[in-house]
């Protein structure tokens, strides 16, 4: 599975390894009639996935970014996916695990429902420096396998945090954008392979800290920042696969999270209820499934 493409090779051949990060999110290695579901989609979804999943509407952990659901959309956890076994071709997982408090069980579920996938997610040194309020991991890549701690807080190392604001802090963000590909790990995997390849090295830990309470900050909108959104919107709008997305039907993949029968009945416009062990799950605006 290659994981870079010819753009991207161009130019990380010229060292303008910056323009080569920013073109990865037009790389899926998968042929044009894959089924690809995305996890943790947020707001700004690969342009190739075709079904999307995102445990909230609204969010600190996407920086309150909006949901987008231009394509067939649930709501729902990785950890307990509503997808039957093998619906997807590929899976992408774009900084999304190290917010798991379940690795074990995200990395299953995705492995469960796709035949391959890709998993990007900050590195661990990376991790380690900045701090980020609601990721539950650290995650780092070592002869093609993902090393994952769990943080006993979203302060792991006290001192190394004083010493990194201290200085390096004002000037890091220039480095990590002009080096984005060490310090993030991209991750391919495949079922062929072997899947994904992994160690938890402190299994035994429980989490037992919440991500402190901040007030929501309303972003003032830049007229660059909505320019930026404007053409993303114009981008996707030609780059995805948008007539084959109008097509697909939900109900042909999804399985109640619950008791995982695949077997639903429409209660009316607003919710569809589990033949089994009829379970309601709501429909809100654009036809989204509330699995969660």
């Amino acid at each position: 599975m290659k994981e870079t493409s010819k753009t991207m090779d161009f130019f990380l051949k010229l060292k303008l390894e910056s323009l080569a990060w920013s073109f990865r999110r037009l790389h899926c290695p998968v042929d044009d009639d894959a089924l690809v579901l995305e996890v943790g989609s947020g707001g700004n979804p690969y342009f190739r996935s075709n079904v999307l999943i995102d445990a909230y509407l609204d969010t600190r952990e996407r920086h309150y970014a909006k949901l987008i659901s231009d394509r067939p959309t649930v709501l729902g956890f990785v950890e307990n996916l509503p997808f039957k076994d093998d619906s997807f071709d590929f899976v992408i997982a774009s900084h999304v695990l190290e917010h798991s408090k379940d690795p074990e069980k995200f990395l299953n579920e995705i492995q469960r429902v796709s035949k391959a996938g890709y998993i990007e997610v900050p590195d661990a040194f990376f991790e380690r420096l900045a701090c980020y309020l609601d990721h539950r991991l650290e995650i780092t890549d070592i002869d093609n396998k993902l090393m994952i701690r769990k943080k006993k807080g979203f302060v792991q190392d006290e001192e190394v945090e004083k010493l990194f604001a201290n200085k390096v802090k004002s000037v890091f963000g220039k480095i990590v954008s002009q080096h984005p590909f060490k310090f993030n790990v991209r991750y391919y995997w495949s079922k062929g392979s072997g899947g994904i390849k992994y160690k938890v090295v402190n299994p035994e830990y429980e989490f037992d800290w919440e991500s402190p309470h901040t007030e929501q900050v309303q972003r003032k909108s830049t007229l660059i920042a909505t320019i930026k959104t404007n053409i993303l919107m114009l981008v996707r709008k030609f780059l995805s696969q948008n007539e084959r997305n109008k097509r697909i039907k939900l109900d042909e993949l999804i399985m109640c999270p619950n008791c995982q029968s695949s077997s639903f009945e429409k209660n009316n416009t607003q919710s569809i209820i589990c033949k089994k062990c009829t379970t309601s799950y709501e429909i809100i605006a654009n036809e989204i499934i509330k699995f969660n």
